[in-house]
């Protein structure tokens, strides 16, 4: 990494352990912070958990090995990264990632000086009445330029945040006790529900997120506990098993742009008629979107057969949760439901893409869809634009692991080629 960053104008500091970079960290201020997650001594997310406290302006890279799932959680969680590179990684990605990390850094820099410089500025706006207008004038063209740099950051923010849900998401799809494909199923049931209740867009996209990581929570919980259907779970089993909300909520604590979310995933177990987890709250003192989520998690883990071990078909899981209306669902919910089973629209859960296959693809391709494996990992967002990069590890991805992936796309623009 060194040889790497050698050529370019970056100043660089190395440090052979985390208690050495943090001492480096007393001495200089850092823009970018890159670290492996296993160190002796101290891991990749205690060391930046350190960082963020000492200079949390500075951008955080994670190297991590894909499998680790605890240590990539925890790196979420505590360290508070910016972004992760799985290893073995490429250099022009990482290189890529360094440089927006600076661009990021600087303009969180730049932001600050900017606010301070505003907050001089009304002082002198008060004092300075005899030119007010031209003062006005000069704030207003740096009030735009500042709204426009904030717009730039929200954007890569954005950026972001859509990251971590991809990598959630595909921790749900690895860990072997959970299912993407589940996860998916509930998710669009979540927004069915919504759409036929005719709620808000904003709390439609809420409640579709909170179906798609409802079971995030249960990553804490014992492998026993997960793998057996509820109906067999002792008393003590139980309490555990119905924790896991709250393990979700304290995952998703660091991501202060989920907490809409994480409410509705923290209050997915409660009762509609007080009989809940974790505050036995009743009617509609639970957020709307708990009560659609439990209603669409039951329905199709009902059909999975993971709550008493029998797999149902549609109609008789909903029958089950038809008689349950008004003691653990909410009946508006229950009725919404019942429209989305009578009109078949279930079937719009697919278990598998279709489209063209990835010899058919080629550069400046959008997709129209997520791009999953069949384990449903999440390899190509919604909205990626294919270069060649990209398109190259597909078929390379196809050739290692001997599977045939077929994707959806939306247009063919030959002059997006980045």
């Amino acid at each position: 990494m060194q040889r790497l960053f050698h050529a370019t104008e970056a100043d660089i500091l190395t440090a052979s352990s985390g208690a050495e970079a943090l001492e480096l960290m007393h001495q200089y201020r850092v823009n970018v912070i890159i670290t492996d997650m296993r160190m002796p001594n101290m891991t990749g997310a205690e060391f930046l958990a350190l960082a963020a406290q000492r200079q949390p302006d500075a951008y955080r890279i994670l190297m991590t090995g894909y499998a680790d799932l605890s240590s990539t959680i925890q790196a979420v969680n505590l360290g508070k990264i910016h972004r992760y590179i799985q290893k073995p990684w490429d250099n022009r990605e990482l290189m890529t990632a360094v440089e927006e990390g600076l661009s990021l850094y600087h303009l969180v820099r730049q932001n600050k000086v900017l606010t301070a410089k505003v907050a001089i500025q009304n002082k002198q706006l008060k004092e300075l009445n005899h030119s007010l207008e031209e003062i006005v004038q000069r704030r207003t063209i740096q009030l735009r330029n500042t709204l426009t740099k904030y717009k730039d950051l929200a954007a890569q923010r954005e950026k972001e945040e859509a990251a971590t849900l991809e990598v959630l998401y595909n921790i749900i799809s690895s860990y072997p006790p959970l299912s993407g494909e589940l996860a998916q199923k509930i998710s669009t049931t979540c927004e069915s529900i919504a759409k036929v209740m005719k709620l808000p867009a904003e709390q439609i996209n809420f409640v579709t997120k909170a179906g798609l990581f409802c079971e995030i929570g249960k990553i804490a919980l014992p492998l026993n506990i997960i793998q057996t259907s509820y109906s067999r779970l002792d008393g003590s089993e139980r309490r555990q098993f119905n924790e896991h909300p709250q393990f979700a909520e304290e995952i998703l604590l660091p991501a202060q742009h989920l907490s809409d979310m994480a409410l509705i995933i923290t209050n997915q177990l409660e009762r509609f008629n007080g009989g809940g987890e974790p505050a036995q709250k009743v009617g509609l003192d639970i957020p709307l979107g708990s009560r659609i989520l439990a209603a669409a998690r039951d329905f199709w883990l009902l059909v999975e057969g993971r709550l008493d071990g029998k797999k149902m078909t549609l109609r008789q899981a909903f029958d089950v949760i038809k008689l349950q209306q008004g003691s653990n669902y909410d009946p508006d919910v229950v009725k919404a439901l019942m429209t989305i089973v009578i009109n078949n629209e279930l079937d719009l859960v697919r278990t598998l893409q279709h489209g063209k296959d990835v010899a058919q693809l080629r550069v400046g391709m959008k997709l129209k869809q997520n791009l999953y494996n069949h384990n449903h990992i999440l390899l190509l967002p919604n909205g990626h634009v294919l270069t060649e990069k990209s398109l190259g590890k597909l078929v390379e991805y196809q050739n290692r692991h001997k599977e045939v992936l077929y994707v959806t796309v939306e247009t063919f623009d030959t002059t997006n080629t980045e």
